[in-house]
């Protein structure tokens, strides 16, 4: 009956996956794969974090690395991002390109503060670290690389995000959050909880929910319209980022927030 129930499966895979069903795995793949660590990923995490059968996964693997958008590392069989991909990356940054404009303030942020400072910005219901520097503390927090995603609300850039939307979207994104999807997520309460300190005190404070002797800060960026475009965050080990230096962490953060603001405000 096992091979009755396999062969079936197999069937059913081998007919096209039709119109935007198709494109939407396939975006997923591409999202996937940018996230992943420089080694890239193999065909066996696609199936397993993407929930796609092996021979759609390969199907489509196989098609965006013949189109360019994905290359793949013959000796560890894993796939990164192409060419192609790279090339759309340089043309979305020249149109919204807030990674060159915001550079000197994360910068300035690590330096000042000795520790990592990033920016990130919202993908639909995820946060994407689009850049990050280090300080010079010996200790340095190095868990969020340029191109990972989180959920948003996971991590203090990504909850500044959160935070300081509408409403309206912010219950729009709770809905969706999936609390299971990995052990170390923190729980929607939790999620409530912090985006009410948030914004009743105006910074993000991520207290260890992700690893627990790392603490992290954030700030929303906003447009003129009062829209939050980005985060400004700082992690560092949980003694440097309590009592009073926190609130001059905090500070700094909002200080290069509005400073990036005005500089986005004559681009938008």
């Amino acid at each position: 009956m096992s091979s009755r129930i396999a062969k079936s499966a197999a069937v059913r895979d081998a007919d096209p996956v039709g119109g935007a069903q198709s494109i939407f795995r396939v975006l997923r793949i591409l999202k996937y794969v940018g996230a992943a660590p420089v080694r890239g990923v193999g065909l066996t995490d696609v199936v397993r974090d993407l929930g796609l059968t092996p021979p759609t996964a390969h199907r489509m693997l196989a098609a965006l690395l013949q189109e360019g958008f994905l290359s793949v590392n013959p000796k560890l069989k894993t796939y990164s991002l192409g060419r192609e991909s790279y090339i759309l990356g340089l043309a979305a940054e020249s149109r919204h390109g807030i990674k060159a404009i915001a550079e000197s303030a994360v910068l300035r942020l690590a330096q000042s503060t000795g520790d990592t400072s990033f920016l990130s910005v919202r993908s639909g219901h995820e946060a994407v670290c689009v850049d990050r520097k280090t300080g010079d503390f010996p200790i340095k927090i190095l868990t969020l690389e340029v191109g990972h995603r989180r959920p948003l609300g996971v991590g203090a850039g990504s909850l500044a995000l959160l935070a300081f939307l509408p409403n309206d979207d912010i219950e729009r994104v709770l809905a969706r959050y999936d609390a299971s999807a990995a052990p170390d997520l923190p729980s929607t309460a939790m999620l409530r909880e912090d985006i009410a300190a948030a914004r009743k005190h105006g910074y993000a404070l991520n207290p260890g929910r992700i690893i627990a002797d790392m603490v992290g800060v954030g700030v929303p960026v906003f447009d003129r319209e009062q829209h939050v475009v980005a985060a400004l965050s700082v992690a560092a080990i949980r003694s440097r980022l309590s009592g009073a230096r926190l609130q001059e962490v905090v500070a700094s953060l909002q200080r290069a927030a509005t400073e990036l603001a005005a500089e986005l405000a004559p681009r938008a």
